[in-house]
């Protein structure tokens, strides 16, 4: 299956979770913001990755206190 063969109202009922997930855990993220574990670095990554691809989809948050975005910083 490809995202082509989703229908309109899929596609935003799936935007609408992945920014409930985002918003939820952006306090989480925060947290780890200054943490230098694989854990942190992973889940930071992750997230990072969420937050761009709902800016694709028209969805603009900001990334979390603290949180630095290596990719778009270098």
């Amino acid at each position: 299956m490809s995202f082509t063969e989703l229908t309109q109202q899929e596609i935003a009922a799936l935007r609408r979770a992945a920014v409930w997930y985002a918003k939820y855990h952006e306090s989480d993220i925060s947290g780890l913001a200054d943490d230098p574990s694989a854990y942190a670095v992973v889940e930071r990554e992750e997230y990072l990755d969420l937050i761009a691809a709902l800016g694709k989809l028209g969805v603009r948050l900001p990334v979390p206190d603290g949180v630095v975005d290596e990719r778009q910083a270098a």
